[in-house]
């Protein structure tokens, strides 16, 4: 059984070494001790990395596919991990050159490995028709699979602002995904208890599911009906809220069709549980409950879940000993490892993205 993983990260020295130049936010510190670092994403959040994480985040060759080889996985998905240079506002220029080197970094590692890899482009969404064409450049020419945005470009910056728009319209001219990844919030209300708050705690699932749900109250699925949305980790906690909560301004009986509140409402066409049925997709990553699991694939159907570990944050082998050993049906478990990436395109020999509903 083929085993496709939707959320494999890496990052570079050389990225490392220019954090540690940065005086914005976010940066690298080194601590007192040989081997360790603070990545700081604001004041009070910040992540504990030791030197030998560091050297395997940045490992994209013979070290990876053993691990790979070691839990069962055929192949990667490779995509820059987070703070992304998505990340780096006021550094446009630096941002913008980081974002070609990393996708030919990938590129470089896919045609070595073309078997083990694929990648999702790195964009640097500040100059947006550079953007665009970098885009276009890591699709058409370099044959990648997708894009990895993470869910904020800075603080109150979000995919849903119209200067993004023609990312957007790119992405689904293009027929690909976009992975909405998480990043820390940077509002204050995180920063009392750092990143065990801010990070996979709830930071990540607030700040990603507020980033989708903005563009749809902002009428981006409207605007881009077929846009392609992949949200790791479940979901990012959204199919707790669907759809009652969700859709509350739309569906409440108590409220959706008092004519005062209809005319403040965002005028979209789908309800947002709906938008999100019809667009988006789910991955596996980081998460190891089959309550949780079970509950998603009953929500969503098993045509829109799919395999991911979120390497190497997570372990390889608990990641997919915990999906193959869930109980699933033999034809559920190929859909979730690879059946619905190759409907995505996600493998070249697919042609073309098949898009939901």
């Amino acid at each position: 059984m083929k085993t496709i993983d939707l959320e494999a990260h890496f990052y570079t020295k050389a990225i490392f070494d220019y954090l540690e130049t940065r005086k914005n936010f976010p940066t690298l510190v080194r601590k007192g001790e040989p081997g360790s670092y603070d990545l700081r994403f604001t004041e009070h959040i910040s992540l504990f990395q030791s030197q030998a994480f560091i050297d395997k985040l940045c490992e994209i060759g013979a070290t990876r596919i053993a691990s790979m080889d070691e839990a069962g996985l055929d192949m990667q998905v490779l995509s820059f991990s987070s703070p992304g240079v998505d990340e780096f506002e006021p550094d446009h220029n630096n941002a913008a050159s980081f974002a070609v080197e990393l996708n030919n970094i990938i590129h470089d590692a896919v045609k070595r490995h073309p078997d083990r890899f694929l990648g999702f482009a790195t964009i640097a969404p500040y100059n947006i028709s550079s953007a665009v064409k970098e885009l276009e450049r890591a699709i058409k020419e370099l044959g990648f699979v997708g894009w990895l945005a993470h869910s904020n470009f800075g603080q109150g910056n979000y995919l849903d602002n119209q200067e993004y728009w023609p990312l957007l319209e790119a992405a689904e001219a293009l027929n690909i995904p976009i992975y909405l990844h998480p990043t820390t919030p940077l509002t204050e209300s995180f920063g009392k208890f750092g990143f065990a708050l801010a990070g996979p705690a709830l930071g990540f699932q607030c700040e990603t599911a507020l980033c989708l749900l903005r563009m749809i109250y902002a009428g981006v699925f409207d605007e881009f009906p077929k846009l392609t949305i992949i949200l790791g980790h479940l979901g990012e906690a959204l199919p707790i809220l669907m759809p009652d909560r969700i859709d509350w301004a739309y569906a409440n009986p108590q409220i959706a069709n008092v004519p005062g509140f209809m005319q403040e409402r965002p005028p979209i066409k789908r309800t947002p549980s709906q938008v999100i049925f019809d667009n988006v997709y789910m991955t596996t990553s980081g998460r190891f409950s089959k309550l949780a699991l079970d509950y998603v694939l009953q929500l969503m159907g098993e045509d829109s879940i799919m395999l991911a570990t979120d390497y190497p944050y997570e372990n390889l082998v608990q990641s997919l000993c915990f999906i193959r050993e869930c109980g699933l049906a033999d034809k559920t478990l190929k859909k979730l490892c690879s059946g619905n990436a190759e409907k995505l395109g996600i493998i070249p020999h697919f042609s073309g993205l098949q898009k939901k509903g």
